[in-house]
């Protein structure tokens, strides 16, 4: 299979260190397998035959590649290459998914398979590159959109094929949960844990996207339309951020056996707010960490926990190629 990576920045280095280091796994699924392409925002990086991964790793940047194409577009890549897959990891845009939402639609249509981690598109576009995911016979595939190396779709597709999900909760940003357990157990005021995150580098640049719930809501909005079959776009969800949660709010709840979480809530609605959390129930969780809690008519309660970002997260891109891979090989 021949496969192009179109967006190498933080996630798609990781990843090409995870397929170096899987290698025989994966040749042992797809003996043909190679990495034909390779974009960021400057330019790109061309074989047929195949890029040596160890030379594009090592070069110190995809620019100082030796094949790079400055000035390349990713389209142009991927129009060059013609892959069999394409993993879509640019920047996440919540307010149009561009550019990702253009390349993804531009991969379906001609004929390949898609794995991205980017939620931007699909937060704008569920039902549109579905259909033409399936009116083209490809996967699309976006394990790493929610909830980062959580297998959350991969257990509701193969594990949960016969419940019907009732309700969903979940904590889906570790911006704002850091920011809420700073809150909580140190018990500084919000702008001063707020200061830390962006110390440790865990805001957007713009980071009201975090602390307004914003990054949440597309989230939400996801998990709202691929496991429950809603229609639902990210105007529709109901959001409020963390800005105006105080120390004195936090040390009321924690008196009282709770603390205050960031939840998004996917039932009849779909909203984003902060919530008082039992501190023994199992959706609360603190630092960085994600979770997720289910309910579904056979299974009953589920709650799944896990890293939301940083390179855990290659470990759902990875399980979403191997799918494609399995499912095509013959």
């Amino acid at each position: 299979m021949d496969v192009a990576i179109v967006g190498y920045g933080f996630l798609g280095r990781n990843l090409l260190t995870s397929v170096v280091e899987k290698w025989s796994a994966i040749k042992a699924v797809d003996p043909y397998f190679r990495l034909v392409g390779v974009s960021n925002s400057t330019g790109y990086a061309f074989s047929p035959e195949g890029l040596p991964l160890h030379g594009v790793l090592d070069s110190g940047g995809l620019e100082h590649y030796s094949g790079f194409t400055l000035g390349g577009t990713s389209l142009e890549l991927l129009d060059k290459c013609s892959p069999d897959l394409v993993v879509e990891l640019t920047p996440t845009n919540i307010v149009d998914g561009e550019p990702g939402l253009t390349h993804i639609q531009h991969s379906l249509r001609m004929g390949s398979h898609v794995v991205t981690a980017n939620k931007g598109p699909l937060a704008h576009a569920y039902w549109e590159l579905n259909a033409e995911a399936q009116k083209h016979g490809v996967m699309l595939l976006y394990e790493a959109t929610v909830a980062g190396a959580v297998p959350l779709f991969s257990l509701v597709r193969e594990c949960l094929q016969a419940d019907r999900i009732t309700r969903m909760l979940g904590i889906l940003n570790g911006t704002t949960n850091y920011i809420l357990t700073r809150m909580h157990f140190e018990e500084i005021g919000f702008e001063a844990a707020l200061k830390e995150a962006k110390e440790r580098g865990l805001t957007e640049r713009d980071p009201s996207i975090d602390i307004g719930g914003h990054d949440a809501a597309c989230k939400a909005v996801i998990l709202a339309n691929a496991i429950m079959g809603k229609r639902v776009k990210l105007r529709d969800v109901k959001t409020r951020g963390i800005e105006t949660i105080t120390a004195e709010a936090i040390r009321l709840a924690k008196r009282s056996g709770y603390t205050i979480k960031l939840v998004a809530t996917v039932a009849d609605t779909v909203e984003v707010a902060p919530r008082l959390v039992p501190v023994n129930h199992p959706l609360c969780v603190h630092g960085t960490l994600n979770s997720v809690y289910l309910e579904s008519d056979l299974a009953g309660e589920l709650t799944l926990v896990g890293h939301g970002a940083g390179k855990q997260t290659v470990s759902a891109i990875m399980n979403d190629i191997i799918t494609v891979l399995k499912r095509t090989s013959h």
